[in-house]
């Protein structure tokens, strides 16, 4: 992997479009349009990608990834192992407080005592705008 190699004006946005994260199906849509033409085929994409894939000398996606930041984000490449470790417990406590907060969203309702009820709706008419429960 090489931080050095230009890539093309169109290699640069689906690489950019890549490494934050969209799926080469959402790229089309993503890109600039030129005026008067239609967004660029997946095809097109998966072509772009390949060219990209051989001038980085990559195979992933991650690879990528991490290809554009280093380059676009001044990160060094190689970081000592008490900087990464540094790293990683910031960006850990910056996630586990949300992590720990949403654990509630997980927790499965007590189903033992379901109570089945069965609901009639009268009809809507069309003057008006809701319903009622009988």
């Amino acid at each position: 992997m090489s931080d050095t190699i230009k890539l093309t004006k169109r290699e640069e946005q689906v690489a950019e479009l890549l490494a934050w994260g969209a799926s080469k199906k959402e790229i089309p849509d993503l890109l600039p349009l030129k005026p008067g033409r239609k967004p660029i085929a997946i095809r097109t994409v998966e072509n772009i990608v390949r060219g990209i894939y051989e001038k980085l000398r990559i195979q992933k996606v991650n690879e990528l990834s991490a290809w554009y930041f280093v380059s676009h984000f001044s990160i060094p490449a190689s970081l000592n192992p008490l900087k990464k470790k540094l790293i990683s417990l910031t960006l850990l406590i910056i996630i586990l407080p949300s992590e720990f907060s949403s654990f509630t969203d997980f927790i499965r309702p007590n189903t033992r005592n379901k109570v089945c009820r069965n609901y009639t709706f009268r009809t809507i008419k069309k003057d008006e705008s809701t319903f009622d429960l009988i």
